[in-house]
């Protein structure tokens, strides 16, 4: 059970991208256009149990493809009921996905991840509204933890 809490923990700091996680449709041509998820943001992310962590996020937005780095502070705690409880540590990676041409300043997407054997399901879903970038990653967790986390934030542009 170790094993596969120390996995879940990785992929847990992976989902903190919320925004720019893959998305699931087809990646079309970026132009030269910024979209609504352009600039830097900053701001909070809160796990069910009230902690917390710095999160910022250098995005590009070209067309319908958003990809940037993405920084997480330390401090956010995931109860994975019986599967236990962990922090995610401070980390920061590369991510890209894409919006609807349609609606650009929504992105959602759905990302699964192996997990010791275990595949873990991230719903990912974000919106832009003016200066303001809300997200919510409901975690999918096997039944036999309990009921599934979702991570939240609100960050504002820099």
């Amino acid at each position: 059970m170790k094993k596969f809490w120390i996995g879940l923990l990785a992929v847990i700091g992976i989902v903190a991208t919320m925004s720019v996680a893959s998305a699931s449709a087809a990646p079309e041509t970026a132009v030269s256009k910024e979209g609504p998820y352009e600039g830097v943001f900053h701001g909070k992310v809160y796990a069910p149990d009230g902690s917390s962590a710095n999160m910022s996020l250098d995005l590009t937005h070209r067309g319908n493809v958003v990809d940037g780095t993405v920084f997480l502070g330390e401090g956010l705690n995931i109860d994975a009921g019986l599967c236990g409880v962990g922090t995610i540590p401070a980390s920061s990676i590369f991510a890209t996905g894409n919006t609807s041409a349609s609606n650009p300043k929504n992105l959602s997407a759905t990302s699964a991840f192996d997990v010791s054997g275990i595949t873990v399901k991230v719903d990912l879903d974000s919106q832009v509204q003016g200066d303001t970038l809300k997200a919510n990653a409901k975690i999918d967790l096997p039944w036999l933890c309990g009921s599934d986390p979702v991570i939240s934030g609100t960050l504002q542009r820099a």
